[in-house]
């Protein structure tokens, strides 16, 4: 009988340490959460070394913030062209499509009509972007282009473009635009910054298994 005390209380003792240690890991990861937490949002971010190009690319669904990235870079001499893409538009009482959009606002922030291009066709994703860029790229003999998004974007766009425009010999600087909302150190404090940041990292695992 006293064997089988001992064998229960060695059992619960066991299970007190196993919960006492479950506990600790929590409290620690409750305390450190600022230090994981900034570390994801850094890990989204690359940002490579300015230079001139021959075209600034603004990519699409950020709205005014990444315009006016790429409207600093063009007004600071980096490149002669601006780009601009298009993706499906569903809001009631606008006709303009996407590209009409962020043309018009580029030309409100400064840049010439005529030295605004589109890229072809309608897109959906960053890899559609990049592919359609890719075709501009071909029909203006373009071989360097500087590549604008928002902070949190900024890896993933340098993977999308790295493979669709692999083989083409067009040299892609990421930058982001300086106006970005985001911040990778304070990012979960809002919630336009938890959404930006989870949903980008379901993205990276769509993109990893596949999708495009």
């Amino acid at each position: 009988m006293t064997g089988i005390w001992r064998g229960a209380l060695g059992s619960r003792r066991r299970g007190w340490v196993a919960l006492a240690m479950v506990v600790a890991a929590a409290l620690a990861v409750v305390v450190a959460h600022p230090l994981w937490l900034r570390a994801l949002g850094h890990w989204l971010l690359v940002s490579d070394p300015l230079e001139a190009a021959d075209a600034i690319v603004v990519l699409g669904g950020g709205g005014p913030d990444r315009v006016a990235g790429g409207v600093a870079l063009f007004e600071a001499g980096y490149a002669p062209w601006f780009v601009v893409t298009s993706m499906p538009l569903n809001t009631p009482g606008i006709r303009e499509n996407y590209a009409e959009l962020m043309q018009r606002e580029a030309v409100w922030q400064g840049v010439p009509a005529e030295r605004i291009l589109r890229a072809p066709g309608t897109v959906r994703t960053t890899y559609e972007e990049a592919l359609a860029v890719r075709q501009l790229c071909a029909a203006e003999s373009f071989r360097s282009l500087i590549v604008v998004s928002d902070l949190f974007h900024t890896r993933r766009v340098r993977r999308a473009f790295g493979d669709a425009l692999a083989g083409s010999g067009v040299q892609v600087i990421v930058r982001a635009s300086q106006y970005s909302h985001w911040q990778p150190d304070t990012w979960w404090r809002t919630m336009d910054g938890l959404r930006d940041t989870w949903t980008e990292y379901l993205k990276w695992v769509l993109y990893g298994m596949g999708y495009r």
